[in-house]
């Protein structure tokens, strides 16, 4: 039990290692607004606008691909934690998607967050039921998830 617990704490460890390089490249060169952009994300009431540019679109989603790197901190010996860092990321991208109506961004940020949501509940429920451990489902969602932020980032990455 404890070792799937471990698996389950290790891939979100690998996962979050794996979008660091991602998550930095399309943040570089930007200035950090993440403390307003948290507060804008958190307004339940905040909806995209309806002429959207690309860049405003992925500045919506900038805090949320830079809370991927901080995943690479994450104190992998406690599963809990991990699990609670992931989530926190899947509801920070699962709200600023919600917010993005730029059509060439949205369908990418929305791809993103349904991606990030999937990855957590099957890790979620390994570690409620280790013996439920599917790797190659794991696998696959991990891969799904990791495309799925590359292609959101490479658009984002073009942002002036």
């Amino acid at each position: 039990m404890t070792s799937t617990r471990l698996i389950a704490a290790g891939s979100l460890a690998v996962l979050a290692l794996l979008f660091t390089g991602c998550a930095a490249q399309g943040t570089a060169g930007g200035e950090d607004t993440k403390g307003a952009t948290s507060a804008e994300a958190t307004k339940p009431e905040a909806e995209a606008p309806a002429e959207q540019t690309k860049d405003e679109a992925c500045e919506v989603v900038k805090t949320s691909m830079e809370e991927l790197t901080g995943l690479a901190s994450v104190d992998t010996s406690d599963p809990g934690a991990a699990l609670a860092a992931f989530d926190s990321v899947k509801a920070s991208l699962t709200e600023a998607s919600a917010q993005i109506s730029n059509e060439e961004v949205a369908p990418l940020a929305a791809g993103a967050a349904e991606a990030v949501t999937a990855y957590s509940e099957t890790i979620a429920a390994i570690s409620a039921d280790p013996a439920s451990a599917d790797m190659t489902k794991i696998g696959e969602q991990a891969g799904a998830l990791q495309t799925s932020m590359t292609e959101l980032v490479t658009v984002c990455s073009t942002v002036g």
